[in-house]
Order: structure tokens, then C-alpha cells, then sequence
């Protein structure tokens, strides 16, 4: 055949589909506005973040327990499951570390603790540190007001399902979880928890050798949380009550009696919402919360001879409002924002008067960006100002920050320089017998040096540092055990180096895992050459920690194996031998199998042991953890 006749029978088979779509076109067509949404990366400070199936596979339950795997953060545990959990970075103090969930910042005026044991990982897609704060357009002032910041996000419903979870373990551990999420919309995460939280230790020193079972470390809560999602507005309502013994510290006595009696009681509600809508060159984000916190704390001395009578109820209150907007080019990014707090105090504590403080906060931040180059710059200056009886002077301060990288293909350089502040609380400025009103803020200066290296799999970071608090606010015994008072004492210089390595890879049905951390600080206490103490080791600051996660997974099979180790620190700044605590590390395991059962169901079978090795230490002195333990659940998803 002729190439001539080839040519006219193809042209005759595709003659039919050649004419429609000559027709279509003849006429015009319309296609629908389409949105490209993205994160553009930056790389101006350090950070660590663990997210989707890692950190649902790692042996944890609440947000403290995945804290402590990321580099140059310390957890200080108080001891069982109900014991308080708060973070310190970089030995700077749980106080200089903002915690954020979902980019609107969890507050204590009272104290400024927060307890990071209350927050579950059940409904969380990610938990994130950030040295210095993070580095984006639309951040509200408040976002720049701490030394360290750590954000917790929340998992946006991208399919309708319902969860249910039952778990049983050691100490008398049991739970129930309730999950519901609408698509795109909004959930409902519900628990219940219950334990004993009795269980055996044994406590060293150079003059002790105790052993015993641990008690009044029992918990009971529930919490309750909601979400609602709709375009550029999301709500956030959440609920937590719990009962709990404080088990407080093995100390033993004449009468053989090491076991604390005290009771706590705690309701915590919160309701908040932010909108952010963004244009082509302009954007605007605003926030609103509401917050109420019931404490009541009893200590009795009919069940427990060595205590003081004590029952006392705290109320607090929060009101936040913040408005951001940001102007954009292809080099330039110019964000203003104000912030304003109104937070107040009401105790049944002898002498103590009501207080409400106001705190307002403005921000102007300006990031360039050309050809890999980045640089911030950042001005934030807060108001603070009481009304009580006897109230402290208004604060009013200014406080810089600069931050520049480099970033060429796969590497990055980077440093910053920030000086920030921390106000004194309510109960440090006004707490009866123990209160300061004319205590001074105290002021944290850091400097940070970094690289990181970031490709598809494997990722590599190494940063120095150098810290220095100044005007440290203390607590200092007066002329009996029982009268305290808080005075500005102290200068703090800290000298880091930390390290962090991941990869990522998946092979077929096989996929891997592995995250590493190292960091190595020496923290020391400059605040009088006169002192025996000057130059000495700051309490708790560890020279060494470090810590490894490794994640495979196969099949529906998912085996991951968690190491932690702290190096010796001491308790008290006078750094003698008796007040060392050793060093100490920690292996958890976790194996999860996911059976697909039909029908869109699906049941998954988790067992987990935490302490492997049976570690007998101590986070905090005096407050031993417990050892070997297991857990078993059970989670049906349909």
C-alpha cells in the first residue's frame, strides 16, 4: 500500500474526532478561578518539628512526652502520670517558652506554667519548637514575645469517620477516646482516663536507700475538644477537668512516712477563633480567645502530720484580641500588628487581694528576600500594667530582633540575635507572703549560629549558641521555711552546641523512619565573683542529652523505638556531691498493626512498653519515675 493511501484511511478513522474538537474550538471556553495554596519555606531560625504518622507512632500520650525527643529541651516531670510537665529550652526557663495551639498562645498569669501533660497528640497533625519564633508573614506580637516558642497544630478533618479507643495498662490505666470528624469541617475529640498510678521505686543518695510504692500519684480526667473549619475561619472550644494526687517528694521522715496526702483539682475551658484572608499583595489575620482556669488545692494535716492546713480555690480569667496585617512584593514583606490581654486573679488566700492585669503589645516586623537571601528585622514594644492594692509600676519596654540566612540549593546558613523579656507573674509580684511588687523583668539575650543541609530524604542540622539571663527571678526562704520571698538575683550564661539528622525514605511497602538528636551545653551561674557559688552549674542543666527515634514500617505493620538520655546535673546551685543526680536513659517501644476489616472499617491494635530497661531515676530530685511499664489498645475506625 501506498503511503499516499495510509494517509487518507487514517485521515477518514480520525476525521469524526478531529471535527468535534474543531467545534469545540470554534466557541469559547471557561474554566473556573483556580487557587494555588502553598507554605513558602524560610530558614532564618532552628527548628524541629515531628508530625503526621511519627508522632502518632511514638510511645507518647500527651504533648510534654514528644517535647522531650527534640534537641536541647528539657521536660521537668514531677513524678507519675498525673505529675506536672513543663518545657525549658535551652536552660532559658519553662517561663521564656511561648506555647501555641493553633498560632493563638495558651496563657497562666497566675504562675506561667503551662502543663503540657493536659494537651493530647490524639487530634494533633504536628508539634513544632521553634528558638526564637517562627519566621512568617501575618504573625501576631505575641508570636515574637518569647525566647523559644512551641506550636501545636491541629489535624483539619480531610475525610467523615468515626473513631472509637479503648486502653488498658500498667498502674491501673484505663481509657476511652471518642473521635468524629466531618470533611473538611469540623471534629469532636473526646477522653476519659483513669489510674492508680501506684507503683514501685527506689530512691538513692549518699545517706538514703529507699524503697517503696509510690503513692497519691492516682488521676481522673476528661476532656473534651471541638473544631470547626470554614474557609479563612477556624474555632477551637476546649474542656479538661481532672482530680489528682500530688505524690510530692520521697523524703523520709521519723515516722517512716514519705507518702504526700495533697490534693488538686483543676477546670480549664478555653474558646477561640481566628480568620485570615489573604490577596495578592495584602493580607489580614485577627484572633480571639477566651479562657477560664478553677484551681483548688488541699493539703491536710490529718492525713499527713509534717504539712500545714491548706485549701485554697484560684480563679483566672483571659481575654486576647489581636489584629495582623501584612503588605507583600516579590522582595519585601512589611507585617504590623497589635495584640491586648486582659487577664485577671481571684484567690481565697489570706491577705491576698483581687488583681487584673492589662498587657498590650504592638509589632512591626519588615523580611527581605533576594536571590536565597533572607534577613528579618523586628521591633515589639509591650505594655504592662496591674490595678491592685499595692500594685507594681507599669512596665513598658522595647525589644529588637535580627535574623539573616542564606539558602543555596540543598544548604542553608543562618543566624540571629534576640533580646526579649519575661514580666514577673501575679503570684511573684503579689502572692501573700511570698510577693515582690518591685520585682524587675527578667531579660534573655540570645545569640545563634547555624547550617542546616535539606534534601528529599535525609536532613542535617548544627547550631551554636550563647544565652545570657540577666536580673533571674528567684525564690528565697526568709526567716522560717514557710515565708518565701521572690527577688530579682542572678546572671546566666549559656554556651550550646546541638545537633539534629533525619531521614525519610519508603521502599515499596517498606518505610523508614529515623530522627537523632545531640546537644551539649554548659550553663553557669555569673551573678557575684564574691559568692562560693560563682561560676558553679546551674540546677538541672545536664551537659550532654540526646535522643533517637527510629520508625519502620511494613504492610500495615508499624514497629517504632524511642531512646532518651540525660546526662548528670545537679539539684541545687551549690553543686556539692549529695545534690548530683546521675545520668540516666530510657528505651520505649511501640507495635501498631492496622487490619482492614471492609466496608471503609479498619481496626488497629497497638502494644507498648515505655522503660524498657527499667530505669529507676529521677527527673526532678526527690521524684521518682516510674519503671517498667506497658500498655495495651485497641482503636476501631469506621
Amino acid at each position: 500500500m501506498s503511503i499516499t493511501k495510509i494517509l487518507l484511511t487514517l485521515g477518514m478513522l480520525y476525521a469524526p474526532s478531529l471535527s468535534v474538537h474543531a467545534q469545540r474550538l470554534d466557541s469559547i471556553q471557561t474554566l473556573q478561578d483556580v487557587a494555588v495554596v502553598g507554605i513558602r519555606p524560610h530558614y532564618l531560625t532552628p527548628s524541629q518539628t515531628l508530625q503526621g504518622q511519627t508522632l502518632h507512632n511514638l510511645s507518647t500520650t500527651s504533648v510534654a512526652d514528644a517535647l522531650k525527643y527534640f534537641s536541647g529541651v528539657q521536660i521537668k516531670d514531677y513524678g507519675g502520670l498525673g505529675g506536672l510537665k513543663t518545657v525549658n529550652v535551652r536552660s532559658l526557663g519553662s517561663q521564656h517558652v511561648g506555647v501555641y495551639l493553633d498560632g493563638i498562645r495558651i496563657t497562666n498569669a497566675q504562675n506561667g506554667q503551662i502543663d503540657l501533660g493536659r494537651y493530647s497528640l490524639s487530634n494533633m497533625e504536628s508539634v513544632s519548637l521553634y528558638n526564637a519564633n517562627r519566621n512568617e508573614r501575618l504573625q501576631s506580637a505575641s508570636e515574637y514575645a518569647s525566647a523559644a516558642t512551641v506550636y501545636m497544630q491541629t489535624k483539619r478533618p480531610t475525610k467523615t469517620m468515626w473513631q472509637l479507643e479503648y486502653g488498658n495498662g500498667s498502674f491501673g490505666l484505663n481509657k476511652i477516646k471518642g473521635f468524629f470528624s466531618l470533611k473538611d469541617f469540623l471534629f469532636v475529640d473526646t477522653e476519659y482516663q483513669h489510674t492508680k498510678g501506684n507503683y514501685p521505686f527506689r530512691f538513692r543518695s549518699e545517706q538514703e536507700d529507699t524503697t517503696g510504692t509510690r503513692h497519691n500519684s492516682d488521676i481522673t480526667f476528661y476532656r473534651i475538644e471541638a473544631a470547626g473549619f470554614y474557609r479563612g475561619l477556624s474555632t477551637h472550644i476546649y474542656y479538661y477537668n481532672s482530680a489528682r494526687g500530688l505524690p510530692g517528694p520521697v523524703i523520709r521522715r521519723l515516722s517512716d512516712q514519705w507518702d504526700s496526702t495533697d490534693r488538686q483539682w483543676d477546670q480549664n475551658f478555653f474558646i477561640q477563633s481566628s480568620y485570615k484572608h489573604s490577596w495578592e499583595h495584602f493580607g489580614i489575620k485577627a484572633n480571639l480567645k477566651y479562657a477560664y482556669d478553677y484551681l483548688h488545692y488541699l493539703q491536710d494535716p490529718s492525713t499527713n502530720a509534717s504539712t500545714m492546713y491548706c485549701n485554697n480555690h484560684y480563679r483566672q480569667q483571659d481575654i486576647y484580641g489581636s489584629v495582623s496585617a501584612a503588605f507583600n512584593t516579590r522582595w519585601l514583606s512589611v507585617t504590623a500588628s497589635t495584640d491586648l490581654r486582659w487577664s485577671d486573679l481571684n484567690a481565697d488566700v489570706y491577705g491576698f487581694s483581687y488583681v487584673y492585669r492589662l498587657d498590650s503589645k504592638s509589632l512591626l516586623s519588615a523580611i527581605a528576600s533576594y536571590r536565597g537571601f533572607e534577613a528579618n528585622i523586628a521591633m515589639l514594644y509591650t505594655n504592662i500594667s496591674d490595678h491592685t492594692r499595692g500594685a507594681a509600676s507599669p512596665l513598658s519596654r522595647l525589644t529588637p530582633m535580627y535574623l539573616a540566612s542564606w539558602h543555596h540549593r540543598e544548604w542553608t546558613i543562618r543566624a540571629f540575635h534576640k533580646r526579649i523579656f519575661r514580666a514577673p507573674t501575679l503570684n511573684d509580684l503579689y502572692y501573700t507572703l511570698v510577693g515582690n511588687a518591685q520585682l524587675r523583668p527578667e531579660y534573655t539575650s540570645q545569640w545563634n549560629v547555624g547550617a542546616d543541609y535539606r534534601d528529599r530524604h535525609l536532613h542535617l542540622a548544627l547550631d551554636l549558641y550563647y544565652n545570657r539571663i540577666e536580673d533571674k527571678i528567684v525564690a528565697i526562704p526568709m526567716k522560717c521555711q514557710f515565708r518565701w520571698s521572690m527577688v530579682n538575683f542572678g546572671l546566666v550564661k549559656s554556651l550550646g552546641l546541638s545537633t539534629t539528622a533525619g531521614y525519610d525514605n519508603q521502599w515499596g511497602k517498606f518505610s523508614l523512619s529515623a530522627n537523632a538528636n545531640y546537644t551539649c551545653q554548659r550553663d553557669r551561674d555569673y551573678s557575684s565573683p564574691s559568692d562560693p557559688e560563682y561560676k558553679n552549674t546551674i540546677p538541672y542543666s545536664p551537659l550532654h542529652s540526646a535522643s533517637v527515634i527510629l520508625d519502620l514500617g511494613y504492610a500495615g505493620y508499624s514497629l517504632c523505638t524511642s531512646w532518651l538520655y540525660t546526662g548528670d546535673r545537679f539539684a541545687l546551685i551549690s553543686n556539692n556531691k549529695e545534690d548530683m543526680l546521675g545520668s540516666w536513659y530510657t528505651m520505649d517501644m511501640k507495635l501498631n498493626k492496622l487490619f482492614k476489616i471492609g466496608n471503609g472499617q479498619s481496626l488497629q491494635t497497638t502494644i507498648e512498653c515505655n522503660n524498657i530497661t527499667d530505669s529507676r531515676h529521677e527527673v526532678v530530685k526527690r521524684y521518682p519515675m516510674p519503671g517498667r511499664n506497658w500498655k495495651f489498645t485497641v482503636k476501631w475506625t469506621m
